[in-house]
């Protein structure tokens, strides 16, 4: 069993697995005794989450963590070995088809919230921005789990793009953010994750010389120089076989760019975002 992974008998009797990003983590550090309102949140837990999105097949909820400020603006305890801030929860409960496709074509995964898993760590590890991945859990056994959740950390000062561009995009900041889009599409395209359902307000961004540095070089951290570019819905994704042309994905993302740039901007987005297709 690998770092991070831990398997139980929930209070329901199904077999349970639940896989931390790191190792040492429990669900204490969450607040929570078991991990039954992750995969089932309740009106009794509801009083801590807010609904984003629910579908018959999908939920998406915000929590804070312990020692946070809650929706409500209530602090939620003493802050825990995760720290701060807000996290997203995504509940699954796939039909038939989406779990056939996640199981047998790749990333392949047990179930929904373990591909979102695979395809989240996939494209971190090619420069690609988002969600941090905290936990992800899944209950069943056989070929795939129809239960599952995601947990991962909300980006920090971050925007939407149509949001940014009102707010923060503007003059300098702008060409800056113009050239950090092309430079995260480009990344998505040689990672080879398809995002079908990829659009601008799945793109969030935070200022010039917020967030982690790019690079401890030996004169010492250096802050980034561009906006920060997070990816922050991989719903859908998979990977593209290793010898298919990339980059036709983008097509509906360019289009849902030009109600927000003007034709150049587009342009260069689109130049920099094709400039590595491979």
């Amino acid at each position: 069993m690998a770092s991070g992974d831990a398997h139980a008998v929930p209070t329901t009797g199904m077999l349970e697995r639940l896989k931390w990003a790191s190792a040492g983590l429990a669900l204490e550090a969450l607040g929570l005794e078991s991990a039954d309102p992750l995969f089932a949140p309740t009106a009794a837990t509801l009083a801590r989450f807010e609904v984003l999105e629910q579908t018959t097949q999908r939920q998406r909820l915000r929590f804070a963590l312990p020692g946070s400020p809650d929706a409500r603006g209530n602090l939620t305890g003493r802050p825990g070995p995760l720290g701060t801030g807000l996290l997203w929860l995504t509940v699954y409960r796939g039909d038939l088809g989406e779990l056939l496709r996640a199981r047998f074509t790749q990333p392949r995964s047990a179930s929904l919230a373990e591909r979102e898993w695979n395809l989240l760590c996939h494209l971190r590890a090619h420069g690609v921005g988002t969600s941090e991945p905290l936990l992800v859990g899944a209950r069943g056994a056989g070929l795939f789990a129809a239960h599952s959740f995601l947990l991962v950390r909300a980006p920090a000062d971050a925007f939407p793009l149509p949001r940014w561009l009102r707010t923060d995009g503007i003059g300098a900041e702008r060409e800056r953010g113009l050239e950090s889009l092309g430079r995260t599409l480009a990344n998505l395209v040689r990672s080879r994750v398809v995002l079908p359902h990829l659009r601008p307000e799945h793109l969030w961004l935070t200022p010039s010389g917020s967030g982690e540095c790019e690079t401890e070089a030996a004169v010492g951290l250096r802050k980034n120089k561009l906006p920060g570019v997070t990816v922050v819905d991989v719903k859908g994704g998979r990977l593209r076989k290793p010898r298919a042309s990339g980059g036709a994905e983008l097509t509906d993302l360019f289009e849902g760019f030009r109600g927000l740039f003007v034709p150049e901007e587009c342009a260069r987005i689109e130049s920099l975002a094709r400039a590595r297709e491979s």
